[in-house]
């Protein structure tokens, strides 16, 4: 469940600065953590921001691309971020012996 509970705030946290004007989304950084069902480390990925901790706590990718958008990553500085995770598929064309 507390996966759950960790995409719900990411997602909430993400439409907060959605839907607040420009000078209100300087006050997201104090948004209220206090209302899920987070693990400490869950809590401690979200405040510092942790990409690479997201991942590997399995937030769902979608979520993990709006949240970097969001907390103003550019896609390059958060593929960068990941790319220690990726794993090569290994697969090959018929055409490639």
């Amino acid at each position: 469940m507390s996966l759950y509970q960790l995409e719900r705030c990411v997602y909430d946290w993400v439409r907060a600065g959605e839907v607040s004007s420009a000078a209100e989304r300087d006050t997201r950084a104090d948004f209220d953590t206090s209302a899920y069902e987070l693990t400490d480390e869950e809590r401690k990925a979200f405040e510092n921001r942790d990409l690479a901790a997201f991942y590997q706590l399995g937030l769902h990718q979608v979520l993990l691309n709006r949240y970097a958008r969001a907390a103003g990553y550019a896609r390059d500085d958060y593929r960068k971020i990941l790319e220690p995770f990726a794993e090569s598929e290994g697969r090959r064309g018929r055409w490639q012996r």
